[in-house]
């Protein structure tokens, strides 16, 4: 991974930004310094979003939880601890709320609905390719996510008119700051070793760091992750003109 490089007088210590200087340095040429350094990928129509839609899945405060990660053990908040931050935040504000669980199992797409749990309507989507993703994320209000991939793609992703939800991802280990992507919009909540890898811009793997405590997802309680996702979403936007 390369290092967390500074231009201009500033450091840019996100993902995106990190390829793009270490690019600038391997080729020799000196490339524009300014942010934003990922580009941005604009939702269109698909059928996954209009089958959504169709069986009234948008229709109240939409909330994408993405528990895909490639290290469960270590990475996974886990879809019990999505599940009772969204019926935290639907308690707070009094208003139906519906709750996607972005999977990333292999064995082709599925789709399968939770029994009603308490004031939410909770559906799981298993094994959806990253282009229907694109398409469906920005369509929420809220995304919240492990510290995978399809987190970072959430943030890359907006609207026709440049809007979209504010991306919330979560990190136990590694650098909050390395992996995101830049966007002002996608926001972090991390434990203190995740934040010591960010101070001495440093990974436990490749630096073999042995960590002691806060290392795991549950060091993020609901109760925190609730509160945090409920001022963001005081800020969000709503699709327009699909939305009442």
């Amino acid at each position: 991974m390369p290092p967390c490089w500074s231009t201009d007088g500033r450091a840019h210590p996100d993902l995106p930004a990190r390829h793009y200087l270490a690019l600038e340095r391997r080729l020799g040429v000196r490339l524009p310094g300014t942010a934003p350094f990922a580009p941005t990928l604009t939702a269109r129509s698909s059928d996954l979003v209009e089958q959504l839609r169709t069986a009234g899945w948008f229709s109240g405060l939409t909330i994408a939880a993405i528990t895909a990660t490639s290290w469960p053990e270590r990475k996974d908040y886990t879809v019990q601890r999505f599940i009772e931050v969204a019926q935290r935040i639907a308690h707070a504000r009094g208003v139906p709320t519906q709750l996607l669980l972005i999977g990333g199992q292999s064995g082709g797409v599925h789709a399968a609905a939770e029994s009603p749990s308490r004031n939410i309507q909770v559906l799981r989507l298993d094994g959806m390719s990253a282009i229907h993703l694109a398409d469906l994320f920005p369509r929420c209000d809220l995304v919240v996510g492990n510290d995978t991939g399809l987190t970072h793609l959430a943030a890359l992703t907006r609207r026709p008119d440049g809007a979209g939800p504010p991306v919330l991802g979560l990190y136990a280990r590694h650098s909050h700051s390395k992996w995101r992507t830049g966007q002002s919009h996608h926001h972090a909540v991390a434990t203190d070793l995740s934040d010591r890898m960010h101070q001495g811009d440093l990974c436990p793997v490749r630096d073999a760091i042995s960590a002691d405590t806060d290392i795991h997802m549950e060091a993020i309680t609901p109760a925190s992750l609730a509160q945090l996702c409920a001022g963001l979403l005081d800020g969000s936007r709503r699709w327009p003109d699909e939305r009442t």
